[in-house]
């Protein structure tokens, strides 16, 4: 016949063993409770995985975040003020050879979205520039118009509100 353990016993060896398993995951190295490691290279010496930059030396004060791909940056980027306030972020399309941009307000509306290109400079290096039709608002969200850009030169100084909608044929 099988003895009967009390109910108080059990919960007793249960909290026990689950007080031992916090003990083991607290003693393992810190790397070891993430997936990943910030800021890594790879064999090459590329910037590799995610990776985050501060303003600051104490690492309080968050520049810009987002991943590389053997040094060269994928995804989704944010980039953050001195303040801390989120400035602007990017998504890059890798595939699609293009950067989803949106800039915001400092109290957090979004100030201004389009879409930028990198390519490959003439005479070496890189290009950055912004190209076709921006969004623009002011810092209650209220639209202002569009401003449009040619390879980064604005073809519009000022934005334009369009009451008229573009009619797809």
């Amino acid at each position: 016949m099988e003895k009967s353990v009390p109910f108080f016993e059990s919960r007793k060896a249960a909290f026990a063993l689950l007080l031992a398993s916090g003990l083991v995951l607290q003693s393992l190295p810190s790397a070891a409770a993430w997936p990943w490691q910030w800021n890594q290279y790879d064999k090459k010496q590329l910037k590799n995985g995610r990776w985050r930059v501060y303003h600051d030396a104490d690492s309080k004060v968050l520049h810009y975040s987002g991943r590389y791909r053997h040094g060269k940056e994928v995804g989704r980027w944010k980039t953050y003020t001195t303040d801390g306030n989120l400035y602007f972020k990017e998504r890059i399309k890798r595939r699609k050879n293009y950067i989803e941009t949106v800039y915001y307000h400092p109290n957090g509306q979004v100030s201004h979205r389009g879409l930028a290109y990198l390519r490959d400079a003439e005479h070496g290096g890189v290009h950055y520039y912004w190209d076709g039709d921006w969004e623009y608002f002011d810092e209650a969200g209220k639209a202002l118009g569009i401003k449009t850009f040619a390879k980064g030169t604005a073809v519009t100084n000022t934005p334009v509100l369009s009451n008229n909608k573009k009619k797809k044929e």
